[in-house]
């Protein structure tokens, strides 16, 4: 008897999210020669529409800024005379993440005066919610 079903390969996505609702998902077109990055990391979009991950000096109001939902393979540098393309991401225009998980190019950090600019364009930061047991009595006095 043969196999009609079978796994042929899983993803798993990082959680970057403290607060589901509200995040707002979006396709952007990546520009090539920019090799693996990460989900979680800041693209910015550059005057050609192409998005890139954004260096600190990337991180400005002027700029249009996104938060990448998944990793993306944008290849390398195309040779003289050669023409690259690389994947279209899906990628978070808004959302409430969780605070250290969302980076800038390189895995480079986030500074306050960055995320104050995020936070202008609806992308903010909140502490990942706590599972660890608590105790719900309360004492008569």
């Amino acid at each position: 008897m043969s196999e009609l079903y079978s796994t042929i390969g899983t993803r798993t996505y990082a959680n970057l999210l403290a607060d589901p609702q509200g995040a707002d998902v979006i396709a952007i077109p990546c520009k090539p020669g920019n090799g693996e990055v990460a989900a979680g990391t800041v693209m910015y979009r550059e005057a050609s529409g192409l998005y890139s991950p954004a260096a600190a000096a990337n991180v400005v109001a002027t700029n249009q800024l996104v938060v990448l939902k998944e990793d993306v393979a944008t290849g390398t540098a195309p040779a003289s005379g050669e023409t690259a393309t690389a994947e279209d991401a899906a990628a978070y225009r808004a959302g409430c993440f969780i605070d250290g998980t969302v980076k800038l190019a390189a895995g480079a950090a986030l500074t306050d005066a960055q995320k104050a600019i995020l936070r202008g364009q609806n992308i903010v930061f909140d502490k990942k919610e706590s599972t660890g047991t608590f105790t719900n009595t309360v004492s008569g006095s």
